[in-house]
């Protein structure tokens, strides 16, 4: 479909928009925001809640999933926790209450050809999120940040590749205890609070300085080789990217 944003303020792509909390936050900060959304009942809702950032060309939202493939595929809607909605079985059909629904796909680089250079690239969608990266790859010019939700040591290693060279590992437990700072190192000043399971604050404003990526990897490997890893008791991750200068 053709892009309706604008191109006179940068653009956020929101990959695995779910309820909106990210999008919301991102228009309140004066972005531009293409929203990728799977579900399309979470799609619907969003196009319903968002209907004047639509209007007035600030948000479009694409019922979408991403793949390595264009086409369609088998989306597990789980009805116990709509965030565990998957392309990956064992991830949506988590505890045995859900559904099936048919979905178009196609690759990340693709669904956003026809919009402007990214600024900033969030992917949180349960186990796809290696397709969205390895798409970066394949785009002529890269955003200038990404995260990517639980930060597996082959997404840094991807995102070296492509260049990025600073980096920030963010608990995300900790997302509705921060603060949007006064001073705006990213968009426009606003007010704003985090609920849970919203992805945060992201580049300049994430918290933590940006580090080297061999000063990162022993955080990444430190929390993954736990020996009873539990997100509700160790927190769980973004990996959150900086192209390099």
């Amino acid at each position: 479909m053709p892009s309706r944003v604008s191109k006179s303020r940068k653009l956020i792509v929101d990959v695995g928009m779910h309820l909106g909390q990210d999008t919301a936050f991102y228009l309140k900060k004066g972005f531009d925001v293409v929203a990728i959304e799977a579900n399309p009942s979470l799609a619907e809702a969003a196009r319903q809640r968002f209907a004047r950032a639509i209007e007035r060309g600030q948000l479009t939202i694409l019922n979408h999933g991403v793949a390595d493939h264009a086409g369609e595929l088998d989306f597990y809607v789980n009805r116990s926790d709509d965030s565990w909605s998957s392309f990956v079985e064992e991830i949506g059909a988590r505890r045995g209450d859900f559904e099936v629904r048919r979905v178009p796909v196609d690759t990340l680089d693709v669904l956003l050809s026809p919009y402007q250079q990214p600024y900033y690239v969030k992917i949180d969608i349960e186990g796809h999120d290696h397709y969205a990266l390895d798409a970066l790859g394949r785009m002529p010019e890269k955003p200038r940040y990404v995260s990517v939700e639980n930060g597996f040591l082959p997404m840094l290693e991807r995102l070296k590749r492509f260049g990025y060279s600073g980096f920030k590992w963010v608990n995300q437990a900790t997302v509705p205890s921060q603060r949007v700072p006064i001073l705006a190192r990213e968009g426009r000043p606003c007010l704003h609070r985090f609920a849970f399971g919203a992805s945060g604050l992201f580049g300049d404003e994430a918290p933590g300085e940006w580090l080297p990526a061999d000063t990162v990897e022993p955080l990444i490997r430190a929390y993954w080789d736990k020996p009873q890893l539990d997100a509700q008791a160790h927190g769980w991750f973004d990996l959150h990217a900086r192209l390099g200068d």
